[in-house]
């Protein structure tokens, strides 16, 4: 007669010593910075109607039906200014919880593992900079190495596409930014008034609402990356 099948692994809790060594929670980071993505959310959508309100005074003021004066009042800023005041801080809890969630998987014992902590920070600032192809890559091993089952082949697992939808928006589709900000910064150093200035932002006016309208879109996809990564990650290193 064989011996009974011995019983399943218990569930292990979250931070007990099977694991190589201990690990920091995620939650609570993943947590604010979903808050604050929800709040710069609004702001955003609120600054679209800021840069159609810009065009329209550009055009007003090459009408002639206002003042430089009121031209200049009108393009002193407005959402816009209250969402930007929302990046850094997003950017450096980003930072941290990426971090903390490649600390983790070392903690937990995946190996070949290509992008340690540092790249958490680092992969922010090396060419080709605004690209943002190393933080891209990290969240796609961050993915992939977050597994929940014990898979020694974690490398194959699949990656959803809203990563490579949140590279795409935040990545690639601002370089047509640079277009006209280079133009705009051109304009107000090659005149003396505000006539060049009214006549680039008429000029780009589609592509510059538009880049503000696709923002909206990325903090949203964002909040996504943010949510599922997150819960992924919580399971993987049985956070309750």
């Amino acid at each position: 007669m064989s011996p009974p099948t011995p019983p399943p692994p218990p569930y292990a809790p979250f931070g007990q010593p099977e694991f190589m060594r201990p690990v920091q929670p995620v939650g609570s980071l993943a947590k604010i910075l979903g808050w604050m993505l929800l709040i710069l959310l609004p702001l955003q959508a609120l600054a679209v109607a800021d840069s159609w309100d810009l065009v329209g005074s550009a055009r007003d003021l090459l009408a002639g039906r206002i003042t430089q004066d009121e031209f200049e009042t009108a393009s002193g800023g407005g959402f816009g200014n209250l969402a930007g005041f929302l990046v850094v801080p997003i950017a450096v809890l980003t930072i941290i919880w990426m971090r903390r969630m490649a600390t983790n998987l070392r903690a937990i014992g995946r190996t070949d593992l290509t992008w340690g902590p540092g790249w958490a920070i680092g992969g922010w600032f090396v060419p080709p900079f605004v690209l943002y192809v190393v933080p891209w890559l990290i969240f796609r091993e961050l993915w992939r190495a977050s597994t929940p089952e014990p898979d020694p082949s974690w490398r194959t697992q699949p990656v959803p596409r809203i990563i490579d939808v949140w590279w795409v928006l935040y990545g690639l589709v601002p370089i047509l930014g640079i277009v006209s900000s280079a133009g705009t910064l051109f304009s107000l150093t090659g005149a003396d008034d505000y006539t060049e200035v009214a006549k680039t932002i008429d000029r780009f006016a589609v592509l510059n609402v538009s880049l503000a309208a696709i923002g909206v879109v990325t903090t949203g996809v964002y909040y996504v990356v943010v949510r599922t990564l997150s819960q992924r990650h919580m399971r993987c290193i049985h956070e309750a």
